[in-house]
């Protein structure tokens, strides 16, 4: 209350008072102190008491009042020095900025400690949770029930990602019913299965493969990550997708994963319904030294084919070449 209100508001039930004491007109009232005595009508005497009643209460208001107008004197000039101490945050400057306030330097604490992740002694549940954010981003799975995360919250879908990077068979699970990519966890889901899953789970999913994913599945079987059967390997990648460029990276990782035969009639035969493969197979011819045979399919369009023209002359002339940097 405003003392100005509340003397108001003093003045006029004092009036009342001393109207009705008048009213009733309880006479006087002589008071004794040592040898002095003192005669009043008893009206009076309760109005000075009333009176020094007020005085005081006006003095405690006055008194708090000052101690708050003090404190949201403080309280303003700590607003007005939050944001240099947030820039100081962000700038990774050591902050000279110190609060008055007991809510500024709580809420500056906090907010230090959600910059810099340190923890502190008295917030045992920011220190759990600290722990846990760090764990998720150390790619660690905590268990997030207690929290209660919505399933769009970036930390719930970054904790389902670590739990599919490790754990494969948790990953095929989730996905092993789809007939395509739904959302952001199935499309990751089905990546860490094509790096890290066997062949056997890969190809039980229904959802088409990229050409990256191919690839990948490819570079995995070059670096024996991955076994492949003869009939596996061409079914992967007699596909009509694949460019001459990819059927090309795809025969140079094969020529060390597959003999030599089995890997020109897989081309061979691919090429007789995709040309895109084509090159790849003319590239194998070169690799395996069949020379004769890489001449017979390019003399009827030589121009066209002129990278592998000039393999043969210079094999014709004794020279010495890199075929993997000349067919590219």
């Amino acid at each position: 209350m405003k003392i100005s209100l509340f003397i108001f508001a003093s003045l006029i039930y004092t009036i009342f008072i001393m109207l009705f004491m008048f009213y009733l007109d309880l006479g006087t009232y002589t008071l004794n102190i040592f040898s002095y005595s003192i005669e009043l009508p008893v009206m009076t005497w309760f109005a000075i008491v009333l009176v020094i009643f007020i005085i005081f209460t006006i003095l405690h208001i006055s008194f708090y009042s000052f101690l708050n107008y003090l404190k949201f004197k403080y309280f303003l000039k700590d607003s007005n020095k939050f944001e240099n101490f947030i820039i100081d945050l962000l700038l990774e400057k050591e902050t000279k900025i110190n609060f008055q306030t007991k809510e500024f330097k709580q809420v500056a604490n906090l907010t230090k400690i959600l910059k810099t992740h340190q923890k502190d002694k008295p917030n045992s549940k920011i220190n759990d949770i600290l722990d846990l954010i760090d764990g998720i981003k150390r790619g660690e799975y905590r268990n997030l029930n207690k929290f209660k995360l919505e399933k769009n919250n970036i930390l719930f879908l970054q904790n389902e990602k670590n739990h599919m990077a490790n754990d494969i068979n948790y990953a095929y699970n989730k996905i092993k019913y789809l007939e395509q990519i739904e959302d952001e966890l199935s499309e990751y889901a089905f990546d860490i299965l094509i790096k890290k899953g066997t062949y056997e789970q890969i190809k039980n999913i229904k959802i088409n493969k990229t050409q990256d994913q191919i690839l990948t599945i490819i570079n995995r079987f070059k670096n024996q990550e991955l076994k492949l059967s003869l009939a596996e390997f061409e079914v992967l990648i007699n596909r009509s997708d694949l460019n001459e460029s990819e059927f090309l990276q795809i025969a140079k990782s094969s020529t060390v994963s597959l003999n030599p035969d089995a890997i020109l009639n897989i081309f061979k035969k691919i090429k007789d319904n995709h040309n895109e493969a084509l090159k790849a197979y003319l590239y194998l011819l070169a690799h395996f030294s069949m020379f004769d045979e890489l001449l017979n399919e390019i003399k009827n369009d030589e121009k066209k084919f002129s990278d592998f023209t000039n393999i043969l002359l210079l094999r014709e002339h004794h020279k010495k070449f890199d075929l993997d940097k000349l067919i590219v």
